[in-house]
């Protein structure tokens, strides 16, 4: 099964649970959290119980339930036509009594999203303990119906009682439908999770740890020192890149098909070619998707503010997965979805690079390329970065004359000139 991860978090994504190191002992977190579970239709029985089995996980992970300060509580309330409220944070006084109002929890298949009767539940019914981390988790399927969370205020007052909203979208509709619904629930992409089926919950179990520790909210990445903005030697005369106005969607390569060094390589050749770009007033603009066996969306500021350094950050952040997939057309979607669908149509010149040692794709991404040609002109460029990725695919994506080798050290030192000379074109 694929996923998508939209969020920041890497050191928890692809890591098995047994290798996670917490930043603090989740027994002892003394966390208030809160579940609204979207049991519509559009989640399916088995999404459903996998959220089911990883709330029963979650419970043994947190182990100490009560109203001790080092105690942890945890409610649930789940919303489709109406909203059900089970328990409240009161009723945590155990494990036992928690996993008993888990399996409590129903599934009730009607095709609707009433989450702001959710959250009025939540205003109505939960008791926050002052000196408690406080979350708010929220799983979600497809977009909203019925009335906005955001009317009259009412997300912003619930947000206000919350150290952070979690927005968990679940199944490929989410992914291609409710992205917006997703993250103005989280108020962050950094606070949104995707994923595609239910063998991929567990992540979000490790996350919803990390986060339940008082001292923590999500990665903040160490300050880069950022290069001062130079135009490279041999471009054409008229040609700044620093003036140049692109949004350049970067589509990394993250499977395990290339050996540790060489992706260690592929991330300095990224870096060495942004930085010749002046991002910090606003012009040319740089999107970054990692994509193995599904494809993650880092948080770069892309049009709200991007500076080298947070570029710079989210690009040292890229991990490699355990997985050989390559899915490379539930990127484009992403593209599509996160990016395109808002800034797609304006004055700016849309460029995807994709950079890959893999082209074992999980699905053929030919339809998905014409389809972002078609709809916003977007231009394909492609970069064989090891000899694992066929050439002739990449070139089906882009073009034989928009396909860079990359595979040796001599044409990579090469690549950052020969990718910066392209947008001079």
């Amino acid at each position: 099964m694929k996923t998508f991860l939209l969020f920041l978090l890497v050191g928890v994504v692809g890591a098995a649970p047994g290798c996670i190191t917490y930043p603090c002992a989740p027994e002892v977190a003394g966390a208030d959290v809160v579940f609204l579970i979207d049991t519509s239709l559009s989640m399916g029985a088995d999404n459903f119980a996998g959220i089911q089995n990883m709330l029963y996980t979650l419970a043994g992970d947190f182990k100490n339930f009560g109203s001790g300060n080092d105690n942890n509580r945890m409610a649930f309330i789940t919303f489709s036509q109406d909203a059900t409220t089970y328990g409240g944070l009161d009723a945590a006084t155990s494990a036992s009594a928690v996993n008993t109002t888990i399996s409590k929890l129903t599934y009730d298949q009607f095709d609707l999203r009433e989450i702001t009767k959710a959250l009025t539940s939540e205003e109505s019914t939960m008791n926050l303990r002052s000196s408690a981390k406080k979350l708010l988790v929220a799983f979600i399927s497809n977009p909203f119906t019925g009335t906005e969370p955001s009317a009259n205020g009412l997300l912003d007052k619930v947000r206000g009682k919350y150290d952070a909203l979690l927005a968990v979208g679940v199944g490929s509709k989410a992914i291609q439908f409710a992205y917006n619904d997703v993250t103005t629930i989280s108020g962050t992409p950094q606070d949104a999770f995707f994923v595609t089926s239910k063998d991929q919950i567990d992540f979000v179990r490790l996350w919803i740890v990390t986060n339940a520790c008082k001292n923590y909210h999500a990665s903040t990445p160490a300050a880069t020192t950022t290069p001062a903005v130079t135009q490279p030697t041999g471009l054409p005369d008229n040609c700044m890149l620093n003036t140049l106005n692109y949004d350049i969607y970067l589509v990394v390569d993250t499977s395990n098909q290339m050996s540790t060094d060489d992706f260690t390589a592929l991330k300095q050749s990224v870096i060495d070619f942004v930085r010749e770009y002046s991002v910090n007033d606003g012009k040319t603009q740089f999107g970054l998707v990692g994509v193995s066996v599904d494809p993650q969306r880092y948080y770069t500021g892309f049009h709200t503010g991007q500076t080298m350094s947070s570029l710079v950050n989210a690009l040292n952040l890229i991990t490699q997965e355990p997985s050989s997939g390559q899915a490379f057309d539930l990127a484009l979607k992403v593209i599509d979805v996160a990016y395109l669908a808002t800034y797609g149509s304006d004055s700016k010149t849309q460029l995807v690079i994709y950079f890959s040692g893999n082209t074992n794709f999980d699905t053929d991404p030919s339809s998905d390329v014409s389809s972002l040609k078609s709809k916003y002109n977007v231009n394909f460029v492609t970069v064989q970065y090891s000899s694992k990725a066929d050439k002739d695919k990449l070139s089906k994506i882009s073009g034989s004359g928009c396909t860079f080798d990359a595979t040796d050290s001599a044409k990579r030192a090469a690549l950052g000139f020969s990718l910066e000379s392209l947008t001079c074109t």
